[in-house]
């Protein structure tokens, strides 16, 4: 051995340390690895960037993380299959009443809508509800049709959470123009409890729950193995308690809603 350390100008010493550094760097590998084995098992379609930011683990830059987990195989397939969700009504009863505004706390802003989900060799339909302040998903439910009385089923799943029996006009409900949004049982509904309803105009006017649809939906559900649809239930059940507790967001200062909303419940009010 001693001659090949002459032949490539290296000293026994050099080739122990640069050994241990490998040996080093493979332990911090393996780690690595490891959280995104864990953190794909919790949220099986987040992105490697996502799962830097969420971890900052130390040691490792962002491209090398990314880099890592691509040679290791944690690339994600692209999943979709379209079907269209909204059957708007022309109706001028609900103008849109974001305009303009700044919301500066947890239920003054609700919006709500539906996805599809193919599964088990057809399509089901989730409504959301989430309080866009918080990101918090605070109402849902699944069927395998779009009647109205399932996105009344997410409304008052959300209702039942806030726990206000009258909002006194001080929250907007928005949505798109979907015939269950405008239906007489959602909308007297929301006016029972003073809630405004607001509606889109255009189809970009609704992204912020848009965006979370496409997270349940593409990031987890799609992602899961489910064989029937009690299994299907209960992974959506799992899936909204996943989003709402063990996925921090970089717009709530890296804190899951929950824990977001219970940091702003806990700031004394100014008098």
């Amino acid at each position: 051995m001693k001659d090949v350390y002459l032949l490539c100008d290296l000293s026994k010493q050099a080739h122990h340390q640069a050994m241990e550094r490998l040996i080093s760097q493979q332990q911090k590998e393996n780690i690595y690895l490891g959280l995104m084995v864990e953190t794909r098992d919790m949220h099986p379609g987040m992105v490697l960037r996502t799962i830097y930011e969420m971890l900052q683990p130390e040691g490792i830059g962002r491209d090398s993380f990314i880099a890592l987990g691509l040679r290791a195989g944690f690339r994600l397939k692209a999943l979709e299959k379209y079907t269209r969700t909204t059957y708007s009504v022309k109706s001028n009863r609900y103008r849109n009443l974001l305009g303009g505004k700044q919301f500066t706390g947890v239920n003054q802003l609700w919006s709500s809508d539906i996805t599809y989900l193919y599964c088990l060799e057809r399509f089901y339909y989730i409504v959301m509800i989430m309080d866009v302040y918080s990101r918090r998903i605070i109402g849902y439910n699944i069927a395998d049709n779009m009647r109205a009385e399932n996105a009344l089923a997410a409304l008052k799943m959300a209702l039942a959470l806030r726990g206000q029996a009258n909002f006194h006009n001080h929250l907007i409900h928005h949505s798109d123009k979907g015939s269950q949004y405008v239906s007489d049982i959602y909308t007297d509904t929301l006016s029972n409890y003073g809630i405004q309803i607001s509606m889109c105009d255009e189809v970009y006017e609704n992204t912020h729950i848009e965006r979370v649809n496409d997270t349940i939906k593409n990031q987890y559900l799609n992602r899961r193995t489910i064989t029937n649809e009690r299994d299907l239930k209960q992974e959506v059940v799992k899936t909204m308690e996943t989003y709402n507790t063990k996925r921090p967001h970089q717009s709530l200062d890296r804190l899951t809603p929950i824990a977001f909303e219970a940091y702003i419940k806990a700031i004394p009010q100014q008098v």
